[in-house]
């Protein structure tokens, strides 16, 4: 393998991110993908959207808590003082509590959402959950940080890292055990999630079938049927009626006892004005249409911060310095690594590993945008070692070693995170300010 010098890998870079032309064969390219990137949208966030907004009725969370189902952005033109110091498209955090009221509260959401006969049942069947600050002493319930955080958005930050097969569910129950969570959610959350992709793909569901994708339903009476492989591998089919029966209802051979609700056959939720979709599903369906309609604008997100004098060589550039900043700690690090590895663990596909490990180490609690790590940001460190040891073990790598690898690294550490995190920062705030300062 030829080992490319630093300075042609910030070229490289430069060349397929920065450049003029690297800009206007992104756009070319986008354009080329979007009915393919239209289908992973309707194909992947939609059923873990829908199965966030089940599991907040189950598990007493709002639906503005959960990641990444109130994650989306607005963009705007800048400037011509921002267009001068490479400020190509500003992005923003979408809102989700001004254009979605009902998200901030469970009670609000189930009373806009659903019909009069199931707001007893779904509102009132136990103890609420407490909110520190605000509710008093006994008479709601506070999960651990890490569970709540497990449930909240690491789960599917999973299901993204990994594809729903033997690994994935290791991973689950590795987590699982860190943070303390009962026995059998991780396998609950996981077939809620599988029964949704299922109903996906063999049924036509209000709010989740896709036109060209989804079969019509295969009908046994008046139930739905589709093929089911649940979490421990045992194939079965599952009968439902409607969407809510997959969201929160209880089935038998499937769902434990206390994780669903026996629901009428009926459609509980409520169609707004007698036709419309009930807004929870309508809010899943006009995000899914605003992220299908920004995908060119990737192309300004990936060149953003970036002036046009900058454009034409990379030495001149302050976007591939900060790249070579990460880069040359990722380099450092690898090297570091291989020093380490003895003789009998260095085939080339392990030492890959143990690099990868370590760099996960190294990252995962030093995200500053990406959903999903929280519940790895929070745990304390003797936790995360234990998690982050359970899962390298379980794909193969050598116990001992990965403990030698995490006490040589963890001295150095808290600098290199710290970096890091400046690194991601700066430049973006460096352009902001001198357009203001124009």
């Amino acid at each position: 393998m030829v080992r490319r010098k630093p300075s042609q890998i910030k070229q490289k870079y430069h060349e397929k991110t920065l450049t003029d032309e690297a800009i206007r064969i992104t756009w070319i390219r986008l354009l080329d993908v979007e009915p393919l990137f239209s289908d992973y949208v309707w194909l992947q966030i939609t059923p873990f959207d829908l199965t966030q907004l089940g599991m907040g009725l189950l598990a007493d969370i709002a639906p503005i808590d959960f990641e990444p189902l109130t994650i989306d952005f607005t963009y705007e033109t800048p400037t011509t003082e921002e267009m001068e110091q490479g400020i190509w498209m500003k992005f923003e955090p979408l809102d989700f509590t001004r254009l979605y009221a009902w998200m901030l509260d469970l009670d609000t959401y189930i009373y806009e959402n659903f019909i009069l006969e199931i707001l007893i049942t779904l509102g009132t069947r136990r103890l609420q959950k407490a909110v520190y600050g605000k509710t008093k002493y006994g008479i709601g319930y506070y999960d651990p940080v890490q569970l709540r955080e497990f449930l909240r958005s690491t789960f599917y930050k999973l299901r993204l890292l990994r594809t729903p097969d033997i690994s994935w569910r290791k991973g689950l129950e590795i987590i699982r055990d860190v943070v303390g969570a009962v026995r059998g959610i991780d396998e609950h959350v996981y077939n809620r999630l599988v029964l949704m992709l299922s109903a996906q793909k063999f049924s036509f569901v209000l709010g989740m079938g896709v036109l060209g994708y989804s079969f019509l339903t295969e009908k046994e009476g008046d139930l739905g049927k589709i093929p089911f492989i649940d979490a421990r591998g045992n194939e079965m089919e599952v009968k439902f009626k409607n969407l809510e029966h997959l969201q929160i209802g209880f089935i038998l051979g499937v769902t434990p006892l206390g994780y669903g609700v026996l629901l009428p056959k009926k459609c509980i939720y409520k169609m707004k004005d007698g036709k419309k979709n009930p807004v929870a599903i309508q809010a899943v369906i006009d995000k899914a249409r605003r992220i299908s309609r920004r995908v060119t604008l990737t192309t300004w997100a990936y060149s953003n911060y970036n002036r046009p004098d900058e454009m034409t060589h990379y030495h001149k550039s302050e976007r591939v310095a900060q790249y070579d900043t990460l880069q040359w700690q990722r380099r450092m690090i690898e090297m570091w690594v291989e020093s380490q590895i003895p003789p009998e663990e260095a085939n080339p596909m392990k030492l890959r590993q143990y690099k990868n490990a370590v760099l996960q180490f190294y990252a995962w609690k030093a995200k500053r945008h990406r959903w999903g790590f929280n519940a790895w940001k929070r745990m304390t460190d003797e936790e995360f070692k234990e998690w982050w040891l359970g899962n390298w073990e379980a794909q193969g790598l050598n116990r001992q070693v990965l403990e030698k690898l995490y006490e040589g690294f963890k001295r150095w550490l808290p600098r290199l995170r710290e970096e890091k995190l400046k690194v991601g920062e700066k430049l973006k705030e460096l352009r902001r300010r001198l357009a203001l300062s124009r």
